[in-house]
């Protein structure tokens, strides 16, 4: 395994983001269709906002995620991707708020996972996404407003906490290696053409 295990593109920096995306981004996070997790008896809060309503809200996201980013990722971990076949899971806005908010160590069931952040992290480090592996070796990277990461979903990571109230914002983005084998079956309003991308 290589190390570091995650590969990142500054969409800024590459032009690939439209003037005013973070002023555009911002107000979903209070948007009524956000979905609060519940995480037990804690002090900070979870939510999560679905790919349906960003893809209406920010159709250039959605065409990054199919297209650019897709692209990208693939290139970077060596075989190719295809975008999650559930529309609502494809995409989501994660937002952590209040001091401590963290998520716990974890493995995702992607081929990639990837993240674009939205926000800044924490001065001293807290919200940075964190990887270790099974000799208990750390990499973190340091969340910075259009930074995109991506990783194979076998690598262990978190998200390290808050040491302010935020929130942490990003979007989390799946990728799998084929449209059925390895991904669950979408039903009812998760049903989209992946063809049907505008452009």
């Amino acid at each position: 395994m290589s190390w570091p295990p995650f590969f990142t593109l500054d969409l800024v920096e590459r032009g690939l983001l439209p003037d005013g995306w973070e002023a555009m981004m911002r107000p979903l996070a209070d948007a009524p269709e956000r979905e609060a997790i519940s995480m037990g008896e804690v002090d900070w809060s979870f939510a999560v906002l679905a790919a349906d309503v960003l893809r209406e809200r920010l159709p250039w996201l959605w065409r990054l995620y199919h297209r650019e980013l897709r692209d990208f990722a693939s290139a970077a971990v060596g075989f190719p991707l295809v975008p999650c076949n559930r529309l609502r899971a494809a995409i989501t806005l994660n937002m952590l708020s209040g001091t401590g908010a963290l998520t716990d160590w974890h493995t995702d069931r992607t081929a990639v996972t990837a993240v674009f952040f939205v926000t800044a992290g924490d001065a001293d480090g807290g919200g940075d996404l964190v990887f270790r592996d099974g000799t208990g070796r750390e990499a973190r990277i340091a969340p910075r407003p259009g930074l995109f990461v991506c990783f194979e979903g076998h690598n262990e990571h978190q998200v390290a906490p808050l040491s302010t109230p935020g929130p942490r914002l990003s979007l989390a983005m799946l990728y799998f290696r084929s449209k059925t084998a390895d991904q669950q079956p979408a039903y009812d309003v998760d049903v989209y053409d992946i063809e049907d991308i505008a452009p």
